[in-house]
């Protein structure tokens, strides 16, 4: 009975974020943010009439002492005036999870992940995962990433106003184009609660011909903005909550990290000579070339080609996101985990943000196929 409740709780609260989210659509709506002038109010202009004092009063006396001097204002945001002021109320934070707190600082939106209804508290690797699993599945690139200083920066990424991907239909409805730069900052409170601090950075706005607007935003809209951005994060964390649950029992710990070389990797909790026949038999399964192998030096050099999309649905996963080309895999051990670091045609090892793109649909094949790798050899 319970669990039917929390079920139903959980698709109440998702409604409820779409409406107030106003995730259906990229079009501006001008009733809800601007003042409607029924009375009037805005039209109104000084007279500039006489003072009329009557013959018996006596005549007051005028002073300029404390009149403000007329300065230009460079900022708009730091005059807004009338119909230009935005009247909406602040945009809320919708946790859908019961173990999930938020808080607002200032234009910062704090998201914390209490321990969930199993008693399972999550680990920094976890928390970290969770946020680029939320970006790929989004679409939003990463300009820098770090899991040792805790922080992901993402690229420009473009939306509408309510923080959702920008698409043809917002296009044709001539919506605003909001670009913009989000920071993800992995965080910890006095009771060692792990969490996310999310924070626009940049914001350019333009016209779907290409202008850019001067005018930027008001000095609501950060706040605005970070707390969009940080309930997306949470409609997602609870997306992945229920497919964790749903196979709690197959999934292989499969996270972003850094290898003996500090560069950036997957690691995998399993041995190294497991991990290695697994990528082996990955590459076999996908019909995607090998050049190249050794197991002593624990390296395949693959001829990669983009597969089709009804080849990533039968595999049952997601694209790599990575364009075809030549790359080597170098497996290796740190932590007593196994280390998979991806180098390029040139024989470099490809940036933090090609290895978090890829995560998503990567991490989900190779779990795929240590569940059957291990099934073959249980038979044997």
């Amino acid at each position: 009975m319970n669990r039917t409740l929390f079920s139903i709780l959980n698709g109440c609260s998702i409604l409820i974020l779409a409406a107030l989210c106003g995730c259906t659509s990229g079009k501006v709506n001008k009733d809800v943010r601007t003042a409607n002038n029924s009375f009037k109010y805005l039209d109104t202009i000084d007279t500039s009439e006489p003072l009329r004092i009557p013959a018996e009063l006596t005549h007051p006396n005028f002073s300029r002492e404390f009149d403000i001097p007329a300065k230009p204002i460079k900022d708009s945001r730091a005059a807004i005036l009338g119909k230009y002021v935005d009247i909406r109320p602040p945009q809320k934070l919708i946790p859908l999870d019961p173990n999930v707190v938020t808080f607002n600082d200032g234009d910062l939106s704090q998201v914390w992940f209490y321990p969930d209804e199993y008693g399972n508290t999550m680990t920094p690797n976890e928390l970290f995962n969770v946020l680029v699993r939320f970006l790929n599945m989004n679409n939003i690139d990463i300009e820098n990433i770090d899991p040792v200083s805790n922080f992901v920066q993402t690229d420009w990424y473009e939306g509408t106003e309510f923080a959702t991907p920008y698409n043809t239909y917002d296009m044709a409805e001539n919506a605003l184009i909001y670009r913009q730069k989000y920071l993800f900052r992995m965080i910890r409170n006095s009771r060692n609660i792990p969490g996310v601090a999310v924070q626009i950075t940049d914001n350019i706005i333009e016209r779907p011909d290409g202008e850019e607007l001067s005018t930027g935003l008001n000095r609501f809209e950060p706040a605005r903005f970070s707390a969009l951005m940080a309930n997306r994060l949470m409609q997602s964390y609870h997306q992945q909550q229920l497919n964790i649950h749903a196979n709690k029992d197959r999934d292989l710990e499969i996270t972003i990290g850094r290898d003996n070389n500090e560069l950036p990797c997957w690691m995998v909790n399993a041995p190294f000579d497991e991990t290695y026949a697994v990528l082996t038999e990955l590459m076999v399964d996908y019909d995607i070339k090998i050049k190249e192998y050794s197991s002593t030096a624990g390296e395949i050099k693959i001829d990669y080609s983009e597969l089709d999309p009804e080849d990533w649905e039968a595999h049952d996963t997601e694209p790599w996101a990575i364009d075809s080309g030549k790359y080597t895999f170098k497996i290796g051990v740190y932590d007593e985990k196994s280390t998979i670091t991806l180098y390029d045609k040139n024989n470099q090892p490809v940036n933090a943000g090609a290895v978090a793109r890829m995560y998503s649909g990567f991490s989900i094949s190779l779990n795929n196929q240590f569940i059957k790798h291990r099934k073959t050899s249980n038979h044997k």
